[in-house]
């Protein structure tokens, strides 16, 4: 056992007075009254674990694996504790004592691969996927029942996914330059909707900033920490950091909530490693802020769009940005849009990264609740500003055969500002 990891963890759980402030915050005790799966009583799981009074047992690890990191109790928490690396930490702890732990969760082990393989890696494991649905293997496995986390990867993916389109490592402003920008890419969001990043590249160049692509850059390293891989998680922030440091441009931009979050905690912070990768050398924003900042173009004058918008704050975005406006202001852009927040945003979806791969029943339960209200809300969009939050909503509208689309803002606003040109 690591001593700095087992003092970190105990100096930051030791912050935790039991006051129970939190529990109403709580997406996962909300719905299972159980004080296990509760903020709180997670944290005294932990201390018991690291003062070596508690194992490392099978229920334990339950318990902290059904913690989706929502982080609503660190933002609700009167004492400061910051729930987020404590979590992550005691997750690595488990990692330690335990190493076998995941052995059986193949899948999750292979998303954890192909985000840190680099482009080479993923194709070769989309080729393999096309192969595998394109097979008799593919009913065969279905109707035995046998892996259903495959059945469930299905469920979020309908489609084989392409292979993540090349694109050059700089794109020109259009018109007068203005400035420029670097963009995060991720690995998720050019794999399940590359349309993101294409919208986030043209409405950039539109309103006259050059965008950067650096070559070098990978997974924010999110999967990797929240599983308990804090070494792979610090190599790959100084692989970010390295590939950004080395431009010089006025921001760095992601279109993912739960990337952002990852990437603006680089810098060491309360309860990380004072080894920790220091910060970026621009500042860290998300593209819907950048854009809803900037003096907009006068010719970019969105065509209206007569609909219902509601939108969905990423759980991130709002306990660890702190920040929810920015969609919102982006999207007063569109005339004649009407747009209404998800009743209930305060609350998780479900989805939380490979989450709702790990953790079905709760990811499903939890998403439940916002599909009722979206429905309840009457709304013909579904507006979210989170890849994995898109994913796991927009299975749920499909199996529930509903015709309401999930759209990311920039893809939206560049959608409406494309009918003019």
């Amino acid at each position: 056992m690591s001593v700095d990891l087992r003092t970190r963890i105990k100096r930051e759980a030791d912050q935790c007075v039991k006051c129970g402030l939190c529990l109403p915050h709580c997406p996962t005790y909300a719905k299972t009254l159980d004080e296990g799966d509760s903020p709180r009583g997670r944290i005294a799981l932990i201390q018991a674990l690291v003062e070596e009074r508690l194992p490392a047992s099978d229920r334990l690890a339950y318990h902290l694996d059904r913690c989706l990191a929502c982080r609503a109790c660190e933002r609700a928490c009167p004492s400061g504790v910051h729930y987020g690396p404590l979590i992550d930490s005691a997750r690595a702890l488990l990692e330690q004592k335990r190493p076998s732990r995941r052995a059986g969760s193949w899948l999750h082990a292979g998303l954890l691969a192909w985000t840190t393989g680099g482009p080479g890696r993923l194709r070769a494991a989309i080729r393999l996927l096309r192969l595998y649905r394109a097979s008799g293997l593919r009913r065969v496995i279905r109707g035995s029942g046998l892996f259903p986390r495959l059945a469930r990867m299905e469920t979020l993916f309908p489609d084989p996914p392409s292979a993540p389109a090349g694109r050059n490592e700089y794109h020109p402003p259009v018109g007068e330059a203005r400035g420029q920008v670097a963009l995060f890419t991720g690995c998720v969001t050019d794999l399940a909707d590359p349309a993101v990043l294409d919208a986030s590249i043209r409405l950039l160049r539109l309103a006259g900033y050059g965008v950067h692509l650096p070559p070098g850059q990978g997974c924010c390293g999110a999967l990797h920490l929240h599983a308990g891989d804090l070494d792979r998680a610090q190599t790959l922030a100084r692989r970010n950091l390295s590939a950004f440091n080395a431009l010089t441009v006025d921001a760095v931009l992601y279109t993912a909530s739960g990337c952002g979050a990852t990437l603006r905690e680089y810098a060491a912070g309360p309860g990380r490693d004072k080894s920790a990768p220091g910060p970026f050398s621009a500042p860290v924003m998300d593209v819907t802020q950048f854009l809803a900042a900037i003096e907009w173009p006068a010719h970019l004058a969105p065509a209206p769009l007569e609909q219902r918008a509601a939108i969905q704050d990423p759980c991130l975005q709002r306990n660890v940005l702190r920040d929810t406006t920015p969609p919102y202001r982006l999207l007063a852009r569109i005339p004649a849009l009407e747009t209404v927040a998800l009743p209930g945003n305060e609350r998780c979806c479900g989805a939380a990264g490979a989450y709702m791969l790990e953790q079905p029943e709760m990811a499903d339960a939890l998403r439940a609740d916002k599909l009722e209200a979206l429905r309840e809300c009457g709304a013909e969009l579904l507006v979210t500003s989170n890849i994995g939050c898109a994913i796991h909503l927009a299975a749920g509208l499909r199996a529930a055969g509903s015709a309401v689309e999930v759209v990311h803002p920039v893809v939206l606003l560049e959608r409406q500002i494309a009918d003019r040109l």
